[in-house]
C-alpha cells in the first residue's frame, strides 16, 4: 500500500473553500515569517546584495497581501 495514495485522497474530502482558508490561515503567515527571517538575515550580512534586496521586496509583498486580506476579512 502506497503511503502517498492515502494522503493524497484525503484532500478530495475537503471543500475548495476550506482548502483556500487553510492556505491563507496557515500557509501564508508561515511563509511570511520564513521570508521575513531570511530577509533580515540577508540584510544584516550585506544589505546591497541582490538576495537581500529580492528577499526584502518579497517580504514587503507578502506583508501587503496579508494586510489586504486582513482588512477584507474585517469588513465582512
Amino acid at each position: 500500500m502506497s503511503d502517498q495514495g492515502g494522503r493524497g485522497d484525503m484532500w478530495l474530502f475537503l471543500s475548495r473553500r476550506l482548502r483556500m482558508w487553510l492556505l491563507l490561515a496557515i500557509g501564508l503567515p508561515l511563509a511570511r515569517a520564513v521570508v521575513h527571517r531570511l530577509a533580515v538575515a540577508a540584510a544584516s550580512r550585506n544589505p546591497q546584495a541582490r538576495p537581500a534586496r529580492v528577499l526584502g521586496s518579497a517580504d514587503s509583498a507578502l506583508t501587503r497581501f496579508t494586510e489586504r486580506t486582513r482588512r477584507r476579512s474585517r469588513k465582512r
